[in-house]
């Protein structure tokens, strides 16, 4: 089911239909499929493998894009992609998730806080706490991690955290509340008082929450959807639905949705 100001399109003619993780950058789009490593779309149309440069036995967790870059989070670690080539990072444990936010540089790892301090990248928190997502400010970088949430502060150096019971995956804030999605697929919503409350949605898992400039989307086992709120109660605006949405990326009035199944759908907004 479609709503009738979007135009969907295929823009798969991608070697594999299940996709984990998609970027578009100026180099082109970039696919991560499902056992079958990286493919690239060149500005002509045609796709490629795009693994050159990555050690044997990878597993792409996302694929991000920085300041027009494509950096590729993976078990083994973080690489940013140049001149048809992938470089490694000084991050070489699993990598989750990758930010910057001015001048403020971060990944997520399995063992912690990384930050990019001058040219190098550094631990700097939490080395023996699994951090999953991450979100930036100024003063805080908010952490998803197997623990529940944290907050942690750069200029003291101190954290304070609020335990869930389960691994949270996913950030996000919407309407001044703080969102995050539990290992199981559910939804928590902080309250603004320095608790948590989970919100489930009947047959649908979450995979994970993507901000953009039009709002934050959901990424579920039964299609895309943009989050709304009626009231005081959170909703879900369906999108795409009939399959599992991995993925999206874009910004304006053009996105890119990765499906398992179903390859990558073309989203243009009228």
């Amino acid at each position: 089911m479609v709503t009738p100001f979007m135009l969907v399109s295929d823009e798969t003619d991608c070697p594999s239909p299940d996709v984990l993780s998609v970027s578009a950058s100026k180099d082109g789009m970039f696919a991560a499929a499902f056992g079958k490593g990286i493919f690239r779309k060149h500005h002509d149309g045609n796709w490629s493998q795009a693994d050159r440069g990555l050690p044997d036995g990878v597993v792409v967790n996302r694929l991000q894009v920085i300041d027009g870059s494509v950096y590729v989070c993976s078990n083994k670690g973080l690489f940013y992609h140049e001149a048809n080539c992938w470089y490694p990072t000084d991050i070489t444990i699993p990598c989750y998730q990758v930010v910057k936010q001015g001048v403020f540089f971060a990944a997520a790892t399995e063992y912690g806080l990384w930050c990019k301090i001058g040219t190098r990248w550094e631990n700097v928190a939490y080395p023996n706490t699994a951090i999953y997502d991450l979100l930036l400010t100024p003063q805080f970088y908010i952490l998803g991690s197997r623990q529940g949430i944290s907050l942690y502060d750069r200029y003291t150096d101190s954290g304070a955290e609020f335990p869930i019971g389960i691994a949270i995956t996913s950030l996000a804030v919407y309407h001044g509340h703080l969102l995050g999605v539990t290992k199981e697929g559910e939804l928590v919503q902080g309250d603004k008082k320095g608790g948590f409350t989970k919100i489930g949605f009947e047959g649908l898992a979450i995979y994970s929450l993507k901000s953009t400039e039009t709002g934050v989307y959901v990424c579920t086992s039964r299609g895309l959807y943009l989050l709304q709120k009626m009231g005081s109660r959170l909703i879900l605006r369906s999108i795409l639905t009939g399959f599992p949405v991995t993925d999206m990326n874009g910004s304006g009035d053009c996105m890119y949705v990765a499906t398992l199944n179903w390859g990558i759908k073309k989203v243009v907004f009228q």
